[in-house]
């Protein structure tokens, strides 16, 4: 049982013709990150911090 960080994350990104490819997993995770950071933004600059 092999734990190498390089196999665990070849199988999430990959890198060809000088495009990414996510596997659909990582692709859901990426993408729900920057909805809840793009809500907290808004709800910032609807509150005036920013």
């Amino acid at each position: 049982m092999s734990s190498d960080p390089e196999k665990r994350v070849s199988k999430r990104l990959r890198v060809a013709d000088g495009k990414i490819y996510f596997t659909r997993t990582a692709e859901r995770k990426f993408f729900f990150v920057l909805t809840m950071l793009m809500l907290v933004a808004g709800i910032m600059f609807r509150l005036g911090i920013f």
